[in-house]
């Protein structure tokens, strides 16, 4: 019986030449789809949903249209045509119009139309105003064009996706449309959602390979269910494309090619004019990041609080402390500043900014500025010489520069410096500077509202009547402002009150805004030409001589006054107060004065600082400085952990990877399957792999001579090497070729696993891997 039991199964005979059974597919569709479609369709959907729930979370508008809503009915619409027989053209078209729907629907329901017009007809009107560039829209209609847009591209995205998903077998078209939205998105956002991005690739990466293997799996129409081969290759790809997605989700959202896009920020100047055309429908949405541009401070209103956080914004590397000013204004309403026509002169890098005026006891100085925020506005410390990158020098009506700014909006981490001159006159210069003030000077800062209440003018003339020279008027009015309390948080004027007049008569506190502006107001009304700028104030020292730390807790306004000789003077007219962060009891500003401050003792005994060249100087938070773990981001916190995780994961699976790499590269022609020669390729590789291990056949050696000796080394494998062998003989010599039916194709994969398995043991580990064929 035992030798009845090893006996090899018989093969079949010529005479029974059975019929080839064709292999069926597995039919698991139906009308509606199999559940390989269902998967592919779920996948899809959750991969925009993560992109287009980023843009939902983020809520730059309020209200905000339902765009899950959108690509749920653009997934599902495209899944009813691909299922309906309609010609192809008249389907998209259908889908457009669909889509159209779609997005009135959702728009008309977020408009607040006057009682006497209709949704639709308010919206045409909307439309029309914003095609002509006219400003008659209501309160929170500009932002309507931006909901149009974002809802009819959900749409957009949701059917190109879906048809090509479900048409073409192609996940890359969606992968692609939701990478751009939430990189997009993503890099205009607080880091706190940078998990979107991390999510999102995960979800791609899932859906790449399932549609991928979906597709070969419809090619190999035999196979009724993934192989283990295909899982396996999924985990792998999962975990690779996700530990590199962990690694830079961190850091992509931010990445800029600094260099590019200062090439075309200076040879293309127009794109900054389309940035800031009606067409740009994004400049109705609030920034949800840090911002401080030309744009956010082209107005300065009074409002009930200053800032009062401890957000770094800047880090300044500089020979010396100074008041950092970032704009200028030059007109004064009652409920802010503003700044008049401004003229916008381009300024190549490191080409020196002309300035015709005479001015006398001038210094250079050199800084470096790194910017922890979005920005397009330079630190301009005393007058303005050069730049290293490409710039604007933005001219008032006067010819003087009220702002500096760069080409494009420069990101947290970018860096730039200026060479700058700054005043450095005494105190008896500036009274001796009388009164002759250019006619443009006087033209453009004596301003003063239409409805300037001339009790802040007798109170000027009562303040400053014992005093001659206007640096004398200037110390009495800040003077006597310094009886009021600072306070950071106010009541609101009422409304259609001037701000300065209710600071002075009836509030009578206030934080450096009012006290600035009071200032500026009260000498324009006695004669002396004088502005507001706001900017930052010298800031906190860093851990090197140098080196300046600005927090938006430094945000400050101060008054410029005009001297002859001199040009504009930095005035200091809030009193000085642990609450205010102001720490010169002068009104003048000097570097001097403020290097007289108790917190500079830090850097009492060190070297002064050498500013020839400004890269030796460390910028940036110093390795291992108090503030350099505390103030690192959300963002950068999870992906540091993130990095050291799966960089650890990543080498592991890297190195697998490798192995199975080289080994499927080796012995792939091991184990390739051609059904028309199966018992063919079977036998011969047997010799190849015997070769391989000292037992190749001799050429005199007929199979079954060669397969008796093999068995003597192979024991265990009697009966899968004599099946091998006589299929081979009746395939090559019986006149049996091409295909075999199944359950022999089943037999002879069997037996080629057990001898091809026993062999490749008797090779070393180096030879396994590496062996020649």
């Amino acid at each position: 019986m035992a030798n009845e039991a090893k006996k090899p199964r018989k093969l079949f005979s010529r005479a029974e030449k059975p019929e080839e059974a064709e292999i069926q597919p597995v039919v698991t569709a139906s009308r509606w789809g199999g559940w390989r479609e269902w998967v592919n369709i779920i996948l899809l959907f959750v991969v925009l949903e993560i992109a287009v729930l980023s843009i939902e979370q983020a809520h730059w508008i309020t209200p905000q249209p339902s765009l899950s809503l959108v690509l749920f009915l653009s997934v599902l619409i495209v899944y009813a045509f691909v299922r309906i027989r309609i010609f192809g053209v008249i389907k998209h078209v259908l889908a457009l119009v669909i889509g159209l729907g779609v997005v009135l629907w959702q728009t008309m329901a977020l408009l607040t139309p006057p009682e006497t017009v209709s949704r639709f007809s308010h919206l045409l009107d909307i439309f029309r105003s914003w095609w002509q560039g006219s400003e008659t829209l209501l309160p929170g209609d500009e932002k309507i064009i931006f909901v149009v847009f974002i809802t009819f591209l959900t749409w957009v995205i949701g059917y190109l996706s879906t048809w090509f998903v479900l048409r073409r077998n192609n996940s890359w078209v969606a992968v692609s449309l939701g990478s751009l939205v939430i990189l997009f998105n993503v890099g205009n956002l607080p880091d706190t959602y940078y998990i979107y991005f991390f999510l999102y690739f995960f979800a791609a990466a899932l859906l790449v390979a399932v549609t991928r293997m979906t597709g070969q799996s419809s090619k190999a129409w035999r196979i009724a269910n993934y192989s283990g081969r295909s899982l396996l290759y999924l985990g792998v790809s999962l975990l690779c494309i996700t530990a590199l997605a962990a690694s830079i989700s961190w850091i992509t959202p931010q990445a800029r090619a600094t260099g590019l896009q200062d090439l075309i920020a200076t040879r293309l100047p127009w794109q900054r004019d389309v940035l800031g055309s009606k067409f740009n429908i994004l400049n109705a949405i609030p920034s949800k990041q840090a911002l401080s541009t030309a744009s956010t401070l082209k107005d300065l209103t009074f409002g009930e609080s200053w800032n009062q956080g401890n957000d770094i914004k800047y880090v300044v590397a500089s020979e010396r402390p100074s008041y950092w000013r970032v704009n200028a204004y030059d007109t004064y309403t009652a409920q802010g500043w503003t700044n008049s026509p401004t003229s916008k002169n381009f300024l190549e890098a490191d080409i020196t900014w002309v300035d015709n005026e005479g001015l006398t006891s001038r210094e250079v100085m050199k800084y470096a500025v790194a910017t922890e925020i979005n920005t397009d506005v330079l630190f301009t410390s005393g007058g303005f010489i050069s730049a290293d990158i490409p710039v604007h020098v933005n001219t008032g009506a006067a010819g003087d520069i009220e702002a500096v700014t760069a080409l494009r909006i420069l990101s947290p981490g970018e860096r730039y410096t200026i060479t700058a001159y700054v005043f450095s006159p005494t105190e008896d210069d500036l009274s001796g500077a009388g009164e002759n003030y250019p006619d443009s000077i006087k033209a453009a800062y004596l301003q003063l509202p239409p409805d300037f209440s001339n009790d802040i003018k007798l109170l000027s003339e009562d303040i400053t009547r014992e005093f001659e020279t206007p640096y004398e008027k200037v110390t009495a009015i800040i003077d006597y402002l310094a009886q009021f309390p600072y306070k950071l948080e106010i009541e609101a004027p009422p409304e259609g009150t001037d701000s300065v007049a209710h600071f002075l008569f009836t509030r009578k506190n206030g934080f450096c805004l009012h006290y600035a502006s009071a200032t500026v107001v009260m000498l324009r009304s006695i004669g002396i030409p004088s502005r507001l700028v706001v900017g930052y104030l010298p800031g906190e020292p860093g851990k090197i001589p140098g080196q300046y730390i600005l927090r938006d807790k430094y945000y400050h306004a101060w008054p410029q006054v005009y001297f002859p000789g001199y040009g504009w003077i930095d005035i200091e007219a809030t009193p000085g107060s642990p609450e205010s962060y102001v720490s010169i009891d002068t009104p003048f500003v000097s570097s001097t004065t403020i290097e007289e401050s108790p917190e500079w003792d830090a850097w009492l005994g060190a070297p002064p600082p050498q500013i020839q060249n400004i890269t030796n100087i460390g910028i940036g938070l110093l390795p291992g400085s108090e503030t350099s773990e505390a103030e690192l981001s959300f963002g950068a916190k999870l992906g540091r952990t993130l990095l050291f995780v799966f960089s650890g994961a990543l080498a592991i699976v890297l190195l697998i990877g490798l192995i199975f790499v080289i080994r499927s590269f080796s012995y792939r022609w091991l184990w390739r399957v051609d059904r028309q020669k199966l018992a063919y390729d079977t036998y011969t590789n047997m010799c190849k792999l015997a070769a391989m291990v000292g037992l190749a056949p001799n050429p005199q050696q007929t199979p079954l001579e060669f397969t008796a000796e093999l068995a003597v080394a192979l024991p265990q494998e009697v009966e899968a090497l004599d099946y091998i062998t006589r299929a081979y003989l009746i395939n090559r010599f019986g006149g049996r070729r091409g295909r075999l039916i199944i359950t022999e194709e089943a037999e002879i994969l069997k037996a080629r696993h057990m001898v091809y398995h026993t062999l490749l043991q008797r090779l070393g580990l180096t030879r396994r891997f590496f062996g020649k064929r």
